[in-house]
Order: structure tokens, then sequence, then C-alpha cells
């Protein structure tokens, strides 16, 4: 055999390799061709699904998203810290931490749709792990979704008006001075002493306890809504859960009985001075004489904050609608006035809790609020998940505790109807 026969058969082999090694580099190229068309259209869907609001929530933007982390990474650090001294600079966090958070609140939503949380990528349950309280609790990100359309009525926030704080113990206990000592005399008025025998120190000195209740709401979803859902499932719930948290507090600063819960203005134990509507004033009526009445009836030294009338809208159409002899309205706004909610200058609040206008009720209050009542934040809204109390549905069981009370009554009036 010739050398030319023996190295046929090798040669004919290696063409066959580079053949192949050939198709093969050129599937490779078309597999990754075709992996980077999907991921540019994975990318696109993505942020399209983004800019209509799911599954982020609120409208997706990265400004939002950090917010939101850099918000729960507070919550985690206030909830964390037992004293907090407000000299000390506001907490900073870095850039990994903000990441983390991110991840933490993207696995929440996921876990809001899903049965178990094992269903999860590893580092968004690595990240929740960092935010929970427990074995099925985690820490909510303070966030509102603005794509909920709803008709439902709100009853307001009055909240936002009132002194906040925040405390790490089961109560807060404050010193309160309940008494005037008699003012100074001059030396020509008295032979020794101006104010002999001395008063003692403690013996105007009162105390007031504020303990924080819980508030708790619960919601029922089934498997099969949370599976098959391709809506914001997790803004809608995260709007209710707010809305029912807002009610019950606005109605416990309102009208509350201080017990299991805060003590709301209207209640006689809160200590508000009550003031009648004047003799000239028709029955079951109010002027706007007795408005103004009401609110100079609050010691000036403690207006100096600024003040703020509180009514429902029916009341305020009332005020809205007065007029004089010659049908002309009375309140009318000036061109220098920058919201249409002014009476005589000052903020009026919308409360629906507040009375309507009838005898012997109350439906006008004024008052300085942030120095009228304190609310005491013990612990931030949390949720946590149950999956097994309620058989086939999955439950989202919301908690907060918050107390309330009034700190300063002599700041605000309460206008009686006669």
């Amino acid at each position: 055999m010739t050398s030319a026969a023996r190295h046929e058969p090798e040669t004919l082999l290696a063409n066959v390799l580079h053949e192949i090694k050939s198709a093969n580099s050129r599937l490779d190229e078309r597999d990754a061709a075709t992996r980077s068309r999907l991921n540019n259209l994975e990318a696109s869907i993505n942020d399209l699904m983004r800019k209509h609001g799911r599954p982020a929530g609120g409208n997706g933007h990265e400004t939002d998203a950090r917010s939101q982390a850099i918000g729960l990474l507070e919550q985690k650090y206030f909830a964390t810290t037992t004293k907090t001294d407000p000299a000390l600079p506001p907490p900073s966090f870095s850039e990994d931490q903000i990441a983390e958070a991110k991840l933490a609140i993207r696995g929440l939503k996921t876990l809001m749709h899903s049965t178990s949380i094992d269903q999860l990528r590893f580092d968004e349950r690595k990240a929740l792990s960092a935010f929970s309280f427990g074995s099925t609790g985690f820490l909510l990100a303070p966030e509102q979704s603005n794509e909920i359309l709803s008709c439902l009525e709100d009853v307001g926030d009055l909240a936002g008006i009132m002194r906040n704080i925040s405390i790490s113990s089961s109560s807060i206990k404050f010193m309160v001075d309940n008494e005037i000592w008699d003012v100074a005399a001059w030396a020509c008025e008295a032979s020794c002493f101006p104010n002999n025998p001395t008063a003692q120190i403690g013996s105007g000195i009162g105390e007031i306890e504020i303990k924080p209740e819980s508030l708790r709401y619960v919601v029922c979803t089934t498997r099969e809504l949370l599976e098959d859902a391709s809506t914001n499932v997790e803004a809608w719930l995260l709007a209710k859960a707010n809305q029912a948290f807002r009610a019950q507090i606005n109605h416990a600063i309102i009208a509350g009985d201080g017990f299991q819960k805060p003590m709301g203005i209207l209640n006689p134990a809160a200590g508000i001075p009550i003031l009648d509507t004047a003799p000239s004033t028709p029955p079951s009526f109010f002027t706007w004489q007795d408005l103004l009445m009401l609110r100079f009836a609050v010691p000036m030294s403690l207006q100096a904050d600024g003040g703020a009338y509180i009514m429902n809208q029916y009341t305020w159409g009332l005020c809205s609608t007065m007029s004089d002899d010659n049908g002309r309205p009375i309140m009318v706004a000036n061109p220098t006035q920058g919201a249409p909610y002014l009476l005589g200058g000052v903020p009026v609040i919308i409360a629906q809790q507040m009375p309507n206008v009838e005898t012997g009720a109350t439906p006008v209050a004024y008052g300085n609020w942030n120095r009228v009542y304190m609310i005491v934040n013990r612990k931030n809204v949390t949720m946590q998940q149950d999956p097994y109390s309620a058989g086939f549905c999955i439950l989202y069981k919301f908690e907060a505790r918050i107390g309330g009370a009034p700190v300063c009554p002599n700041a605000a009036r309460l206008l009686r109807i006669r």
C-alpha cells in the first residue's frame, strides 16, 4: 500500500471533523443571536410592563423604586433602634443596602402573587430575610400606587395635622403643668418675702400616659386569584390596607372613647372646652360671628404655630353659602388665598367623622392641632402571610401599634349648637 493510500482515511476523517466543528460554530452563533433577540424582547416587554405599573407597582420609575427602598431601610432602622436622639444626623445607607431593599420589595410583590416563599428566586428570598420579623412576616415598603382607580369615599387624613412621635416601649408618660402660681410682687408691696409661703414645685405638675394599641386588618384571597391575576393585585391590596388603617385612625382621633383605642377630641373626657352659639343665633344653626369667636376663644399664646378648623363637608357647605340680607355671599375668597378651603385666612380641614349641624352637636372644632393632639407610633404597618389558617385561601395580616390622646386641650375649642 502506498503512502498516499494510507493517509487518505485520515484526511477524510479530518475533513469530517472540520465540517462538524464548522457546523457547531455556526449553530452556536445562531443560538447566541437567538438568545440576544429573546433577551432584548424580554427587556422591551419588561419596560412596557413597568410603564403600565405591572408588576412593579406605582409608576415603575427608578426614582420611585429607590425612594421606596430607602423608606424600607428607614423603617428597619427605626424598628431596631430603641433610643433616638434628635440631635444625631439621620441614618445613611450604602448602595448595596439600597439594592438589597429593592430586591426585598420585588420579592414581596412576587410573594403576594404566589402561594409559597419557595417560588421566589434565591436572591429575593435572601433580601427578604433581612426585612423579616418572623417566620412569614415582613416589613412593608412605604409606597402608595397611583394607578388604582376607585370611586369609594375617602375619609381624609387627620393624622397629618397632629403631632406624631415614635416610641420604643409599651407607653410614654409626660409631665403636665396644671397650675398657675401667683405672680411676683413688687418690693414695696410686701414687707419680706413677696410670695410667702413659697409654693411647692411639684404641686402643680400632673402626669399623662399614652399607650399604643394594636390595630389590625386581615385580607383573604383565593389561590386562583394570585395564580391567575394579570392586574396589579399587590397595589390594590396595599391601597385597601392603607384606607382601612386611615379610616380607623381618623375615626378614633375624632370620636374615640380611649378604651383600647385613642381618645377622640369630641369625647367629653378629652377636656377640650366647649363654646355655645351666641344667644342671638337662630336655634339649630350658627353664624360667621360664632366661628370667629370660636377661633379667638383659644389663647393667642397657643396659636403661635397656626390653627385650623375641622368640620364635615355639609357644615363647610353651610359656611360657604352664608349670605347677608341682600343675598350677597359673606364668605368670599380674596385673590391672595392660595387654597379654596380657607375661613378668615385659616385652613379648613374636611373630616367626614365630624357630626352635622344639629341641636346639642359640636360640628365645628378649632385649634392648634399640633399642640392639642399627639399620636404615638410603636410599630409601623407590617404584613404577615398566612397560607394555612383559611384552608384554600391565603390571609394577609396587617398590624400596627398606634395610640393617641389630647395633650393640650386648652389649645382648641368646640362649637356647640343651641
